[in-house]
This record gives structure tokens, C-alpha cells and sequence, in this order.
């Protein structure tokens, strides 16, 4: 039993501090396993994007995870110090304690030195208590000093969404808001500003994959469906739209370079690409405004070079369960 109860506390405490601590592509292997478990079950029930069901899945996976963590290092201290009959006694009359009362000690002993009515025997069983207490306090004020970081970047990321929602609700909308008769360099500014706040979300998705299981119910905050749109409309500028009416190079590649960035951060975790390209974006209400844009056929054989990378960001879209429309204006004839 002592084995196994430490593999059991180790298994805890390094899914907790990978999850935490450690700046990877992916929490820990429990949290992993708790957080997309939980989602897909939410994503079945749910009735559509709207659905409060989804706007309480972040917060039900975190306590959830912690909620394991806890449970783990409860599950294995009773098990450590179940490995010797003589480890825990009753302060009454002396006996060693049973399999319940050792449930309880273990218990309290992650966040106590106890209540008196059951004691550690001998030294070895002390120095056991005491690493206990602090295993279960390390870790619980691990999980509070994580929550704090995770809702900030939380909330940044629905301003980051509004934001883009604010310079157009699709793809083209971005595009037309831009257009001023003669260029798009309206969009330069917000295309650096926006590059520098996706790389930095992108880092905290490193620090913080729990944050993937956030949702919104406003389109308008959604923060995948607005990067789709913000990226489809990149699209549209760079393969459709003529150089010397585009914004400033170095903002369109500082902007096409972050989004990558990101979808190759969220997509190793957390999605395949989409087995098909969404459509191409539908460049009619464009040239209604009196931009001129290439012709349909040229622009859809362009976009196969970006096969991969669109259906990337598709991937990324829908699995915030809200539709592609809700991105870009898609042709679909």
C-alpha cells in the first residue's frame, strides 16, 4: 500500500504542478483527461453556442481538476499510512486505527495537524503527518494563486474579441469597415495592436490550457470565431485585394504570423485539422462597396495554398461550437 499511496500523491502533485507551473502545450495528463471529458459531454447537451450550459464549463473544469487533485492526495495519504496497522492510533484506548478512521485522519491532515482524536505513532508517522499537511497546503494554495491569472486572461480575451467584433462582425465587414475609397490602411494600427495581444493569449495558452474550455455566449466576445474572422479577412486582403491598396505589409504579417502562432499552440492540444477547407468568403458585398477585388475563380485557386492553415482555423472555430457563418460570409454556390 505505501507504494502504491505515494505513486498515487506523486501522480497528483505533478499533474498539478505541470498543469500550473510548467509553460507547456499541454496540462497535465488528469487535468487533460478531466477538462476534454467534461467539454465533449457539454458539447452533446448543449442546444446551440447560446446555451449557459457552456458558459459554466471553464469554471466546472477547474473545480473539478482541483476537486481531483484533492481527492488523489486524500486517496493516496490513506493508502501510505494504511500500509502499517500501527501507524495511526486512537488517543482513547490506544488501538490502532481502522480503515475509516485512517480515511479521516488523511483527510485532515492535508490541511491540519489534527483534531486529537487520532494520532500518528512514532516518529517515522510525524515526520509522515507533517509532509501530508504540507502536500495538501502546497497544493491548495497552488490551485487559489492559479485561478487569479486564469480569470484575467480570461476576461483579456474577451476584450481582445470585442475588439475585433468592433472593427467588423465577419470577415468582410473588417474588409468593407476599413475600405475608404482609395486604401486599407485604416486597419495598420489596429493590425500591430491586435498582433501584440493574440501573441501574448498565446503565451497564456502555454500557461494556462484550461483557458480553451471558456466560452462565451456574445459572438461579439467569442474569442475563436473572432480570430476566424480576423483571419479570413486577412485572407481576403492578401490573396484578393491589390498590394497597392493593402495595409502595411509588416502589419499583415505581424497579424497572420500571431494567429499562427496560436492555432499551432491550440490545435496541437486541442484539435485536428478539419478534414475539408470551409468555402471560400463570399467577395460580393466587397465589390458592392466599390473595392476592387480579383475575380471569384482566381481567388478560390489562390486559397488552395492556404488549404491547410484555413482548415486549421476551422478547427479552431467550431470547436467553440459556434457555426463558421459566424465568421465569414462563406460562398457556397
Amino acid at each position: 500500500m505505501l507504494s502504491v499511496g505515494t505513486l498515487i500523491v506523486a501522480l497528483a502533485v505533478l499533474d498539478a504542478l505541470s498543469t500550473t507551473l510548467a509553460a507547456s502545450t499541454a496540462a497535465g495528463p488528469i487535468t487533460s483527461k478531466i477538462g476534454g471529458g467534461i467539454w465533449r459531454v457539454g458539447r452533446r447537451i448543449a442546444s446551440g453556442p447560446r446555451s449557459p450550459l457552456l458558459v459554466l464549463m471553464g469554471p466546472v473544469i477547474v473545480v473539478s481538476t482541483v476537486a481531483t487533485w484533492l481527492f488523489l492526495l486524500w486517496m493516496g495519504w490513506t493508502l501510505v499510512f494504511s500500509s502499517d496497522v500501527s501507524a495511526v492510533v486512537s488517543t482513547a484506548t490506544g488501538q490502532p486505527a481502522d480503515w475509516w478512521a485512517r480515511t479521516y485522519f488523511a483527510a485532515y491532515s492535508l490541511f491540519t495537524l489534527g483534531l486529537g482524536d487520532y494520532v500518528p505513532h512514532g516518529a517515522p508517522w510525524q515526520l509522515a503527518t507533517s509532509l501530508a499537511l504540507v502536500n495538501g497546503l502546497g497544493l491548495t494554495t497552488l490551485a487559489i494563486t492559479y485561478l487569479v491569472p486564469v480569470v484575467t486572461a480570461v476576461t483579456e480575451r474577451r476584450q481582445q474579441a470585442s475588439t475585433i467584433s468592433a472593427l467588423g462582425t465577419d470577415a468582410q465587414a473588417i474588409v468593407a469597415s476599413a475600405w475608404d475609397g482609395a486604401s486599407l490602411r485604416f486597419l495598420d494600427q489596429p493590425l500591430f495592436t491586435l498582433s501584440q495581444q493574440i501573441a501574448l493569449t498565446t503565451q497564456r495558452h502555454l500557461s494556462y490550457p484550461i483557458l480553451h474550455f471558456y466560452h462565451s455566449r456574445s459572438r461579439a466576445q467569442e474569442f475563436a470565431v473572432s480570430i476566424a474572422a480576423l483571419d479570413e479577412a486577412l485572407t481576403i486582403i492578401t490573396e484578393a485585394v491589390d498590394v497597392t491598396i493593402r495595409p502595411h505589409p509588416a502589419a499583415l504579417g505581424a497579424a497572420r504570423t500571431a494567429v499562427r502562432d496560436l492555432l499551432a499552440v491550440v490545435g496541437s492540444t486541442f484539435h485536428e485539422p478539419a478534414s475539408q477547407t470551409p468555402p471560400p468568403p463570399d467577395l460580393t458585398p466587397l465589390r458592392q462597396i466599390g473595392l476592387p477585388v480579383m475575380d471569384d475563380d482566381r481567388f478560390a485557386a489562390r486559397l488552395d495554398e492556404l488549404a491547410g492553415h484555413r482548415a486549421r482555423l476551422l478547427a479552431f472555430a467550431t470547436g467553440s461550437t459556434w457555426p463558421w457563418s459566424q465568421a465569414v460570409e462563406a460562398r457556397t454556390d
